[in-house]
């Protein structure tokens, strides 16, 4: 059952997608629609306004025409006003003492109700309108004031109402078809949005299942990518960025434990065979003495390599930890020199130090001295008889550079970005004759970052070697 299949159908990506995006579309589209039914209403209304004001002006002009003749003016105006089809009128005309000239209250069969007027006649507009509520109908009126002014004196007041049956006939209209689309905005925008997000996970899909198929065995294979350069092909990227440190982590672990193991193989081989054969016949204390002193420096090699691999071990996860000190880096690599000297001079090895200041350093006293121990027996092993090797030591900008320069056989161009690697022994046949591993260089890069330092190496074949060592100075750093 893929994990897809096993994700309820609530939970799945797609469908949560796909409610947002028909909630999103569902406000805004409520929105919208709200908005146009209000400005629809609003024009509407407004457009009725001017109509309204357009039949007083009209009224008005009627009147000034012929005062004496009003009634015949303004009765052949209600016959024309009365054959509209939609919007027809009920006026009357006062004077400024709110006296009746005319009236012409017929509208849609009734005698319009006009209101006594309850304006302040001093302090008015030329127009106002508003809407009535008429209890016998279920619509209601629009009724507009107009106040006729000459030489700034009020002359006239002319009242048109009409009905707004049409108006609300037209907004339910708009709002029954606002409904039809409101629905099919919703059943395609919930569609368009479930198919959407299905479309833009369907990479997903294919990541998943892909990465379901990668394991130990296969970590060679990559997810594909699409072409889009969006944020799911970045994604995919991170995805197997990660699979290809993975994939070196894995190739890393399988050559650790494959060298690991064939560096215990034969010590430990060796010392199964050399008990057999001591145990084969009975022999004398001498060569029993002599075995078990071979035995004893097998051993003490296992436990070296064990000890060597624990600490990388325990570096790697992170809980080994340094027991920082102040520390006179001067006055341990004189200490070095002075043990090292004796073995250099075997071999007829000219070794020098040259470092008079004092420097302090905060660090980890024991894990130094492993540090330069290992590099100063690397440089003394593969420096010929006669040879030359110098330890220089000096404080620059608050850090402290110990350089270790050899003249011995040196290390091929293409074999340097490698030597530090667990294991890795440039000439192998000659690293087991002289007791290495390939940890030491390990354990000193490790030594080396833990301390916040960097360790770099230059080095020509058949010319020498050149280690240097970076670490930071103390802040209390004294000098002599």
């Amino acid at each position: 059952m893929s994990l897809k299949k096993k994700i309820r159908f609530y939970q799945r990506l797609e469908i949560k997608l796909a409610v947002w995006y028909t909630l999103t579309f569902l406000i805004t589209t409520i929105l919208i629609f709200g908005f146009l039914d209000y400005r629809l209403r609003h024009n509407l209304l407004k457009e009725i306004d001017r109509m309204l004001v357009d039949d007083a002006h009209e009224i008005i002009n009627e009147v000034l025409k012929d005062p004496k003749n009003l009634t015949i003016h303004l009765e052949e105006l209600k016959e024309t006003i009365s054959r509209r089809k939609f919007y027809r009128i009920a006026f009357r005309i006062l004077d400024n003492q709110e006296s009746l000239i005319y009236s012409s209250p017929q509208l849609r069969g009734i005698d319009f109700p006009f209101p006594n007027l309850t304006f302040n006649l001093s302090h008015q507009k030329r127009f106002i309108c508003k809407n009535l509520e008429i209890p016998s109908k279920s619509s209601p009126f629009r009724l507009c004031t107009y106040f006729y002014e000459e030489n700034n004196q009020l002359k006239y007041i002319v009242q048109v109402a009409t009905y707004l049956r049409p108006l609300k006939k037209t907004i339910i209209n708009f709002r029954r078809n606002l409904g039809i689309a409101f629905f099919l905005a919703i059943l395609f925008g919930s569609l368009g949005g479930w198919l959407l997000s299905r479309r833009s996970l369907r990479p997903i899909d294919k990541i998943t299942a892909t990465t379901e198929k990668i394991t130990a065995t296969n970590l060679s294979q990559r997810l594909p990518l699409q072409g889009t350069n969006d944020e799911l092909d970045r994604l995919a990227i991170t995805i197997n960025k990660m699979i290809e440190r993975l994939e070196k982590s894995f190739q890393k672990l399988t050559q650790f434990t494959a060298d690991a193991a064939h560096e215990l193989r034969t010590p430990l081989a060796a010392l199964k065979g050399e008990t057999e054969i001591l145990l084969s016949r009975k022999r004398s204390s001498e060569e029993y003495r002599e075995a078990l002193a071979n035995n004893l420096e097998r051993l003490n090699f296992l436990i070296r390599i064990v000890n060597d691999l624990l600490l990388l071990s325990q570096a790697d996860e992170g809980s080994e930890s340094l027991q920082i000190e102040d520390v006179n880096l001067t006055e341990l690599l004189k200490e070095l020199w002075e043990a090292f000297n004796l073995v250099a001079a075997q071999k007829n090895i000219n070794f020098t130090i040259d470092g008079s200041e004092e420097v302090f350093i905060k660090g980890d006293r024991i894990k130094l001295t492993q540090l330069f121990s290992n590099l100063i027996d690397n440089a003394i092993k593969y420096t010929s008889e006669g040879g030359k090797i110098t330890l220089t030591l000096h404080n620059e900008n608050g850090k402290v550079k110990t350089i270790l320069k050899d003249n011995g056989i040196g290390i091929p161009e293409d074999e340097i970005p490698r030597i530090f690697d667990r294991f890795y022994r440039v000439d192998k046949s000659r690293s087991r004759r002289l007791g290495g591993v390939g940890l030491g260089l390990s354990l000193c890069q490790w030594i080396v970052e833990a301390h916040q330092g960097t360790i770099k190496v230059e080095s020509k074949l058949h010319q020498g070697s050149t280690f240097t060592v970076i670490l930071p100075a103390s802040p209390d750093n004294i000098y002599s």
